[in-house]
Formats: structure tokens, C-alpha cells, sequence
């Protein structure tokens, strides 16, 4: 029995092939795609891995040679600042210091006024000692 023309068998043999073609495309065109996702992640990889390479490099090539930028001409004239800076506050310091121990002896010379008044029925009372604090 001969299939004639106008039949669906005749034209079924024809639409698998189809299929399988535009089957065996996509995949093609997504493996394509898959493979350029693949390189351009592998690539920008590697180029970041290497540009921090070279910066790692760069700066511990410059700190082993003894080049730190920390310790230039320019931070030597910021550190003398910063030494007559300390040197004025610790003055400053010092003179609050003077002035604490100052109120100190003024509070202790009151204090035995204070301790010895007495109450109506003849206790005495003490009244708080103020606490002083020096700072260092």
C-alpha cells in the first residue's frame, strides 16, 4: 500500500525530522550561549585575580624596599606637630592638675568645721567628703 500525497502518513515522516532539527538548534544555541557565559566569567576572573596580584605585589615590593609612604619627610613635620601639640596639653594638664590639688587643700581646711558641728541633742554629725579625681 503506497501512501498517497494528500495523507498524514506522508507528511509525518517529515515533521519529526523538523522537530529534531529545531531540537538540535536550541540546544546548540544555548550550549553556544553557556560556553560564552563560561569564558566571560573565567576571563573577568583571571583579570581581577591579576590586577590584585599586581597591586599586592606593587605595595609589598615598596614596603620590603624600605619605601613607606607612612614614614616620608611629610609625616615627620606632622609628628613634630602632634609631639609640641602633647607637650602644650600635658602642660595644660598639668597646670589642672596644680589647680585640683589647690581645691583639694581648700576642702580639707573646711571639712573639720564641718565635722564638729553639733546637733541640738548633742550628737555631732559628719557631712560627705568630696571626692577628688586627678586625671593622668
Amino acid at each position: 500500500m503506497d501512501p498517497t500525497p494528500n495523507s498524514p502518513r506522508a507528511s509525518s515522516p517529515k515533521r519529526p525530522a523538523d522537530k529534531l532539527d529545531a531540537r538540535a538548534l536550541a540546544r546548540a544555541r544555548r550550549d553556544a550561549m553557556l560556553r560564552r557565559a563560561r569564558r566571560i566569567r573565567r576571563s573577568v576572573a583571571a583579570i581581577a585575580a591579576a590586577l590584585f596580584a599586581a597591586a599586592f605585589l606593587a605595595i609589598y615590593v615598596q614596603l620590603a624596599s624600605g619605601n613607606d609612604p607612612a614614614l616620608s619627610s611629610t609625616s615627620t613635620a606632622a609628628s613634630t606637630i602632634v609631639a609640641s601639640n602633647t607637650t602644650s596639653s600635658s602642660s595644660t594638664a598639668a597646670a589642672k592638675k596644680t589647680a585640683a590639688k589647690r581645691a583639694a587643700e581648700t576642702l580639707a581646711a573646711e571639712e573639720p568645721a564641718a565635722e564638729t558641728s553639733s546637733s541640738g541633742s548633742g550628737e555631732t554629725s559628719q557631712s560627705a567628703t568630696p571626692v577628688t579625681t586627678s586625671q593622668s
